[in-house]
């Protein structure tokens, strides 16, 4: 501000005036905008946060917090943040923290493993994790998902055989032990690897070995009411009249166990989910169930019926119709004699098309056995007969016998009572059998043997003697033949003397031979020349112009 000039000389008054109040309001601004940056920053964290939960292990192995992550479809959804002992120190705790988009996964049907190389039959698995570490793999099953969320779950020590996603189902076998099976080993259909052993383990009782299968879409389809498993682990040895059968399957199911599968029958209902499917064997055991109803039968033989076994054919017409189910030694005390108890099953649906033409499809066991009775009046019997004469098994054979008397009645009660008769021929088999058994035996196999050996012995000697004398003469009378061939050859080869001396003999030979000739006419003509001489020529034709001139 200018000071104003005073009029007597003296220093100008200062001017007083006041300064604006200046408005610091606005300096406020600053922590507000921080604050609200820090809050959207929390917020957008807090936002971004999903579930904690805590998993529980055997041990933690490979494990470590803040590196090791948790995926699901190869997607980190989740990061460890501590490891501790459970209060007990029988497990280990790992705490860990899901993204805010896999919150859903937090809920029972949820399972969580660790992923690590592994070595099995199966194969090798887990090799990626050697240079990244190991990780925590998780899997989810949206059938077993609750509304009620979980934080606490139990980690698998061992990966699972197969995901929930997977597409296929479950069916369940029982056996009566598990053999060289476990988790993982294969199902085969057809030859095809089409499943796995998922678990098992034993019944309530005790008493069986319940398996749970996982059989892979589209081969669950051909699972039905006419599917049946087997084993197919190891080789399958079979000793029968058909001679010896060996089975094999893949290396990894003769390694790691094996089930196979296949249908028998037209079943073509789906499977129910209660229902437990037995797991046979082998193939064979399998096949011997057939489809259709089952019609009971015992038999008494009074002859002796060794070689007959459980599992034994039952044939009709050559047609395998039936299996032996028990061969038991009884006891008649009314005749006071021991005679063999056979009891066995009948299928009639094994007839094949007969079986459908004579309408018995429908028809019940009971009156099966009503048409048994009507055929065994009318010559219907049983007979044992030899399956084969090497091992000496025997089969039951059903056949008509015209000698037998007709009529008579039989009951037609379950279990039905076949008729039998006596087989000649197998009496006389096993005597000719047990006679050519008994002449063999008498066969001095040792002495033969000894002089055999003593010729074999021999003949040895005189092949050495051969090489020794023999060989190295022959070689010389060779190499003496070979020089006269040579020689031979040295006569015969062309401008030697030889051919040239045959030639003039030749020659020679053909003047005799002319002149004997000309003797031979000459006497022919003249027979008298021999005694007179030789004459003057004689008049001919051809000597008329030699006198005229």
């Amino acid at each position: 501000m200018p000071e104003s000039s005073s009029p007597t000389g003296a220093l100008p008054l200062p001017r007083v005036s006041r300064k604006p109040k200046r408005n610091l309001a606005w300096v406020w601004l600053i922590p507000i905008v921080a604050a609200l940056v820090g809050l959207s920053i929390i917020w957008n964290s807090v936002s971004k946060q999903g579930p904690k939960i805590s998993i529980f292990f055997e041990s933690a192995s490979g494990l470590e917090v803040g590196k090791t992550q948790i995926r699901y479809r190869d997607v980190v959804i989740g990061m460890v943040k501590a490891i501790r002992l459970s209060p007990k120190r029988d497990s280990v705790i790992v705490d860990a923290e899901l993204s805010k988009d896999a919150a859903g996964l937090a809920h029972t049907g949820t399972r969580f493993w660790i992923v690590k190389p592994r070595v099995g039959l199966g194969g090798v698995s887990g090799l990626s994790t050697l240079l990244s570490g190991v990780y925590i793999e998780t899997d989810t099953n949206d059938a077993l998902n609750t509304s009620s969320n979980q934080t606490e779950f139990i980690g698998l020590e061992e990966p699972p055989p197969i995901t929930s996603d997977r597409p296929g189902s479950k069916f369940k076998l029982r056996a009566p032990d598990l053999g060289s099976l476990g988790a993982g080993s294969p199902i085969f259909y057809r030859r095809i690897q089409v499943g796995m052993v998922t678990s098992f383990k034993l019944d309530r009782v005790g008493k069986y070995v319940d398996l749970e299968v996982f059989v892979d879409a589209p081969y669950d389809k051909y699972v039905n009411q006419s599917t049946r498993f087997w084993n197919e682990s190891g080789i399958d040895i079979t000793l029968s009249s058909e001679g010896v059968q060996v089975n094999t399957q893949s290396l990894v199911s003769l390694i790691a166990g094996g089930v196979s599968f296949a249908s028998f029958g037209k079943g073509e209902d789906q499977v129910k989910s209660t229902e437990v499917f037995k797991l046979y064997d082998t193939r064979r055991a399998a096949e011997l169930v057939p489809e259709g109803i089952a019609v009971p039968i015992d038999m008494r033989f009074d002859q002796p019926s060794r070689g007959l076994k459980i599992g034994a054919n039952v044939e009709f017409q050559g047609v395998d119709i039936g299996i032996v189910n028990a061969v038991d030694l009884d006891f008649d005390p009314i005749k006071r004699k021991f005679f063999t108890h056979v009891a066995a099953t009948l299928y009639p649906e094994r007839l094949g098309t007969i079986y459908t033409d004579m309408k018995m499809v429908d028809r019940t066991p009971e009156e099966v056995a009503k048409s048994l009775a009507m055929l065994a009046s009318r010559g219907l019997r049983a007979q044992l007969r030899s399956a084969n004469i090497l091992t000496g098994q025997l089969y039951i054979a059903l056949a008509d016998f015209p000698q037998v008397p007709k009529g008579g009645r039989y009951k037609t009660a379950l279990p039905f009572e076949m008729p039998t008769i006596e087989a000649d021929d197998l009496d006389k088999l096993q005597q000719n059998l047990s006679n050519i058994m008994a002449k063999l035996e008498k066969i001095p196999f040792d002495s033969i043997g000894k002089e055999l050996n003593e010729t074999l012995k021999e003949f040895k000697v005189l092949t050495i003697d051969l090489n020794k004398q023999v060989t190295p003469k022959l070689a010389s009378a060779l190499v003496q033949v070979e020089s006269s061939f040579k020689n031979l050859d040295g006569m015969i080869a062309p401008g030697s003397p030889l051919p040239a001396n045959i030639d003039a003999a030749l020659e020679d030979i053909k003047r005799s031979l002319k002149s004997l000739r000309v003797l031979t006419d000459s006497l022919q003509s003249q027979p008298d020349s021999l005694i007179r001489g030789r004459t003057g020529q004689p008049y001919s034709r051809d000597t008329l112009g030699a006198t005229a001139k």
